[in-house]
């Protein structure tokens, strides 16, 4: 069971705890000051995690965004890459896809012989699949 007495000596408030093993002096003035630089350490220690734990996220979204922003300009140079080549395949296409009517009547007026559009059959031409067997010809 635990007793507890409090007394005025002088200036100082003491408070006598006892436990019924032992007993203690208490000088209240220290004790709240022991307790207030305690609260003090607390509130700086967890001030100090969370400005600590701010920088570190701080520091990984800076470089999260560097990275983004490098990836965006490789995004970038490849789209600009693709547009060129897809501008040169239009200018191609559009080269390779002569009017037929136009054609034919060019070539009539230069007194050219030219199929007409039924007598013309248009395919693509793929690469051969057929293997070749290189070396020596025998009968040489």
């Amino acid at each position: 069971m635990k007793i507890t007495t409090d007394y005025v000596v002088g200036n100082a408030a003491i408070q006598i705890v006892n436990t019924g093993k032992k007993i203690k002096v208490i000088d209240i003035d220290k004790e709240k000051k022991k307790r207030y630089f305690l609260k003090l350490v607390f509130i700086t220690l967890a001030a100090s995690i969370f400005f600590v734990g701010s920088c570190f996220s701080i520091v990984k979204l800076q470089n999260t965004s560097t990275m983004l922003d490098k990836q965006n300009y490789l995004l970038r140079t490849e789209i600009e890459a693709l547009q060129k080549e897809n501008a040169v395949l239009q200018r191609e296409n559009e080269n390779i896809a002569v009017d037929y009517k136009e054609l034919y009547k060019k070539a009539k007026r230069l007194g050219m012989k030219f199929p007409a559009e039924g007598q013309v059959y248009r395919y693509n031409a793929e690469k051969s699949t057929a293997v070749r067997i290189g070396g020596a010809r025998p009968g040489k």
